[in-house]
C-alpha cells in the first residue's frame, strides 16, 4: 500500500481537514449508525481515528453480500447512505473488500506516548492489478496531487532525534515542526 506518513498536530489536522474538503472529487464517508454509512461532500476531520476518503470520479463502490457464495451489488448512491451487509475488522470504515482503488485512508494520531504521533495517507494503488483491479487514472492523478501538496505544505523530518544520522522520511507539517524542534518527542512508528 502506498503511504504518506506525517507528524501533525491540531493546527495543521484543520487544514489538511479543509485542503480535502475543497477538493471537488473527495467525499469523507461517515458512520451514521452501527453498519450505517453515507458519502458526505461537505465535511471537517478534528479528531483522531481512522477515515475513509472516497474519490467520486473513481468508479461506484462495492456492496458486498452478506456470504462469500452470493454476489456483491454496488451501491447506487453512496450519498444517500447505505447498510453495511458484510463488515470487515475494523468497524471505523466501511468494507469494500481487500483494498478499492476509490477509497483512500487518512488514519490520524495526534498523540502518542512520546507525544506527536505519526498520521498517515494510505492507498491500496495497483496492489491487485495482477487480479484485474488496477487503479483508475483519475485515482492515480489525485494521489499524485495529494502527494504533491504534502510536500508542498510539509517539511521531510527524519523518525526520531538523530537528525543527522537517519534519513527524512516523514513530512512534518508547520505546527509539529515548529513543535518537535521545540523539544516535542514524536512516535517513530503509527
Amino acid at each position: 500500500m502506498a503511504w504518506i506518513p506525517m507528524y501533525i498536530v491540531e493546527k495543521d489536522l484543520q487544514e489538511i481537514s479543509n485542503w480535502l474538503n475543497n477538493e471537488p472529487d473527495i467525499a469523507l464517508i461517515e458512520s451514521i449508525g452501527k453498519g450505517k454509512w453515507q458519502a458526505k461532500e461537505n465535511f471537517n476531520i478534528s479528531n483522531e481515528g481512522r477515515y475513509c476518503l472516497y474519490h467520486k470520479l473513481a468508479g461506484p463502490l462495492p456492496l458486498l453480500a452478506k456470504n462469500n457464495d452470493e454476489e456483491d451489488t454496488l451501491i447506487e448512491n453512496p450519498f444517500e447512505g447505505w447498510t453495511e451487509l458484510r463488515s470487515g475488522f475494523d468497524d471505523s470504515c466501511p468494507y469494500f473488500g481487500p483494498g478499492h482503488t476509490a477509497i483512500f485512508e487518512f488514519n490520524v494520531k495526534l498523540k502518542s506516548n512520546n507525544g506527536i504521533g505519526m498520521s498517515t495517507f494510505g492507498w491500496i494503488g495497483n496492489h491487485y492489478s495482477i487480479l484485474g483491479n488496477s487503479a483508475p487514472d483519475v485515482a492515480k492523478k489525485w494521489w499524485g496531487r495529494l502527494g504533491r501538496w504534502v510536500r508542498k505544505e510539509a517539511t521531510k523530518i527524519p523518525r526520531n532525534d538523530t537528525w543527522a544520522k537517519e534519513k527524512p522520511e516523514i513530512y512534518a507539517f508547520q505546527n509539529a515542526l515548529y513543535e518537535i524542534q521545540n523539544g516535542t518527542e514524536r512516535s517513530e512508528n503509527p
